[in-house]
């Protein structure tokens, strides 16, 4: 039969209260009172109720990893495992526990309520999930997001530098010889709108017109969307002898749509990703991406939110580098025999 903490107390005779001080390791207890209690926890192996003792104590020692999308779209895309890595060996590193939450009925306000996390590391929410950001404000909930909200200037967050990224590849294509150059991105994300207004500003650079038809937007970040995508556009009369897509997922599906159309990657068509998720490098060919950091993304997220939680210090947001890795998805474009 488990014992309890007042058994505790009673066999040691003293208050429960001292077996408190003794169990959160506070100072003012007499050494011996403290060796017999400590021997009885021992004897007995009695394991306080860590609900209970959160409540007591106003804190758990648990984050809360919310994620604001379906599962089966987090954990099929490798950037996500690696974010979420990150996060969890950084947790684990610094001695707290990792609850994953879901944003269904808001049920991650009751976890937080209940004293069962002390804060959240939220991932990768869009414009679409300013409901869930608002929620968190309003309860003064202490929270880290792994990517950025428009209009949220408030809101801590850990992210990379998009734009650049998608600069530094519009650049390599460009210096490539290529002009006409899809861009395929992902509804609702910052990410995505920021990656989109590099492209637009490399074009723009080098007095490239903008054409609207090179632009999509796919429905998802799936390897089966990119190729979806990817084929439409190497269905137009004049279609793109290269693209841009704003994840690997999307890429590696581009690559797929240009063999099934007949065409080689890179002599006919040259694709470019963002990430550098571990397949990138494994695929026929291997892509050529933008690398950002996953994993000291979600490790960066999860230190912060600690270091607040401990020190009551005000984080601040921070924006990780990014870096153009080169592979065998991209070549100079072919001249066209007249």
């Amino acid at each position: 039969m488990k014992i309890t903490i007042d058994e505790i107390a009673g066999l040691a005779g003293v208050s429960k209260t001292t077996v408190s001080r003794v169990l959160n390791n506070k100072p003012d207890v007499n050494p011996e009172t403290r060796k017999n209690i400590l021997d009885l926890i021992a004897q007995y192996d009695f394991t306080p109720n860590a609900l209970a003792k959160a409540i007591s104590l106003q804190k758990s020692h648990s984050i809360g990893l919310l994620i604001p999308h379906e599962a089966d779209y987090i954990f099929s895309n490798p950037f996500y495992v690696e974010v979420m890595r990150g996060v969890s060996t950084e947790v684990d590193k610094l001695g707290y526990f990792l609850f994953i939450c879901y944003t269904h009925d808001q049920n991650y306000l009751d976890i937080y309520k209940q004293k069962r996390v002390d804060g959240f590391i939220i991932l990768s929410p869009g414009s679409f999930h300013k409901n869930i950001i608002d929620s968190l404000f309003n309860l003064d909930i202490p929270f880290v997001s792994t990517s950025r909200i428009h209009d949220e200037r408030e809101m801590v967050s850990v992210d990379v530098d998009n734009f650049q990224g998608a600069t530094l590849a519009m650049q390599h294509l460009l210096g490539l010889g290529h002009t006409r150059i899809g861009f395929i991105g992902k509804p609702s994300l910052v990410s995505s709108l920021d990656r989109l207004n590099g492209y637009k500003a490399a074009l723009q650079s080098q007095g490239i017109p903008l054409d609207d038809a090179l632009i999509r937007i796919a429905s998802n970040a799936s390897i089966l969307a990119g190729s979806a995508v990817t084929s439409e556009m190497l269905d137009l009369p004049n279609p793109p002898t290269a693209f841009l897509l704003v994840n690997d997922m999307l890429a590696i599906g581009a690559i797929h749509a240009a063999q099934d159309h007949g065409l080689s990657v890179p002599e006919d068509v040259s694709v470019v990703g963002f990430d550098d998720i571990p397949l990138a490098e494994s695929v026929n060919p291997p892509l050529t991406t933008v690398r950002q950091p996953a994993f000291e993304k979600g490790a960066r997220s999860a230190r912060i939110l600690v270091q607040y939680l401990e020190k009551k210090k005000k984080p601040r947001s921070q924006t990780l580098a990014v870096e153009l890795v080169i592979r065998s998805s991209t070549a100079r474009l072919k001249e066209k025999v007249a």
